[in-house]
């Protein structure tokens, strides 16, 4: 029941099973609801702004047809808006309706709406650019995909309506906070929460299942396919850039779910500045801010649109901390395909590792060239080391170039680690170029296999080029 209204925009708190408190909602708006129950076979009861429904197993499409009144979103207009409960559902689309709440209530004004009719792409209108980035951000953050048109101060869905319900739900989750913070800083506020939210999840080596499930939620809006493999694993794809049907670049982004011990559930983060530390036991940076590292670059991904496809693969493994046994139990077909992987599982704040104790996880030019990408705009930072063993280690020896980031942990696996959120945010910022600038890394790798050509086969290909040219 609670999630049916949510998807149509009424703005209520749960009292108990059956009971919901309208009292922030406004009149307009109650009136709507109290129309569209009198004419349902719900049995209900108001008392004020109080409603009591003894039927709460409601049917999604019964629910949508007493929804759809006569004149349901004639107008498609909502007007400026200086408080959201000045929003009118009865003026909205049926299934735009939810949506157009949620970002008014989020801070993103928007003055025209229309679902699409089922003949073309949803869309909304904002009453200023800055409410549209701002609605952008948002939009990627709960993984809505979208295009975004600046000029015309409107965003288009590239989806078909009905499936705008599903996102409803998950824009009423972020906080109502979220309304102050300026476009320029929310994005920097919702990779902090949802790390500090990681750094609450328990799951030692071997009991990884409730880390698993909150990512695998995390996950679903974000890719195009996810699975657990028979070790525990989350693998997941998603494929970014135009001609989506051609062939595309593979990149791997990897962290793993496990931490060395079980985080106490009692223990209070404590924030020092950008240090965060624990009042007793692990902080868990290692891997939760790499898992929070990768969840926010599949969340840029949304925004981005690339001239080429590119295919990431996501593993999130098990076991690592007791010796990398979900990597090494990824099947040889997740992995086919894949031509460059990127771990973030390594303490400070500038290390790229390329490998560990005489055994290389990638070419010099594939390290140097994450590195000037990283650096790209600003004062060197970035820099190729050598470093620790992690699941970066099972990659390489599959042939895959790989490199593992730091991600601003320091300490990990005592009681006195602590985690710098600036650097882990710098850390999201360097794989957003990763993605950004995804040419040069492909242009990187063609040179690496140039270069792992036989020296006659090069001489071959030269011979080719000067006759071709020649001729």
């Amino acid at each position: 029941m609670n999630a049916l209204l949510v998807e149509q925009g009424f703005i209520f708190y749960q009292v108990d099973n059956s009971t919901l408190d309208f009292r922030n909602e406004s009149e307009l708006n109650v009136n709507f609801l109290k129309k569209i129950l009198n004419e349902s076979n719900w049995r209900h009861e108001w008392q004020g702004r109080f409603l009591t429904v003894e039927d709460i197993l409601w049917e999604e499409t019964e629910w949508l047809s007493r929804c759809a009144v006569g004149g349901r979103g004639r107008t498609e207009m909502c007007g400026y808006f200086d408080d959201e409960n000045c929003v009118s559902l009865e003026m909205l689309d049926l299934y735009i309706s939810g949506l157009v709440r949620q970002l008014n209530r989020l801070g993103c004004m928007t003055i025209m709406s229309c679902d699409g009719e089922g003949e073309h792409r949803p869309n909304i209108l904002f009453a200023t650019v800055p409410d549209v980035k701002k609605a952008t951000v948002l939009l990627a953050e709960v993984g809505l995909k979208h295009r975004v048109n600046e000029v015309r101060k409107s965003i288009t869905f590239l989806l078909d309506r009905n499936e705008l319900l599903d996102y409803v739900s998950l824009l009423n989750e972020l906080p109502e906070n979220v309304k102050e913070i300026p476009h320029d800083d929310l994005e920097r506020n919702l990779f902090e929460n949802n790390v500090e939210e990681l750094l609450q999840i328990p799951g030692v080596s071997g009991e990884e299942s409730v880390i698993r499930n909150h990512v695998m939620k995390k996950l679903i809006p974000l890719t195009d396919k996810i699975s657990v493999d028979g070790y525990g694993n989350i693998l997941a794809e998603v494929t970014i850039g135009a001609n989506r049907v051609g062939p595309a670049f593979t990149i791997l982004l990897n962290s793993h779910l496990d931490v060395v011990d079980e985080i106490e559930s009692d223990r209070e983060i404590l924030k020092h500045g950008n240090v965060w530390t624990s009042s007793y036991g692990i902080l868990g940076a290692d891997d939760r801010a790499g898992i929070g590292v990768v969840l926010y670059t599949l969340k840029q991904l949304q925004m981005m649109q690339l001239q080429s496809p590119v295919k990431v693969k996501i593993a999130f493994t098990v076991k690592e901390e007791v010796g990398l046994c979900g990597a090494k139990a990824v099947s040889q077909d997740f992995l086919e395909g894949v031509q460059a992987a990127i771990v973030v599982d390594r303490r400070g704040n500038s290390d790229i590792v390329t490998g560990t104790r005489g055994t290389a996880f990638c070419d010099e030019l594939f390290g140097s060239m994450i590195a000037l990408i990283g650096n790209l705009g600003e004062e060197k930072r970035w820099e190729p080391t050598m470093g620790g063993r992690s699941d970066t280690l099972i990659w390489a020896q599959q042939g895959i170039q790989s490199v593992n980031l730091s991600v601003g942990y320091q300490n990990e696996h005592t009681s006195e680690e602590e985690l710098n959120i600036d650097d882990a945010f710098a850390t999201a910022n360097l794989l957003k170029k990763v993605f950004l600038h995804i040419d040069l890394l492909k242009s990187a790798l063609r040179g690496i296999r140039r270069e792992a050509q036989p020296t006659d086969e090069r001489s071959r290909r030269s011979h080719r080029n000067v006759v071709s040219a020649v001729s």
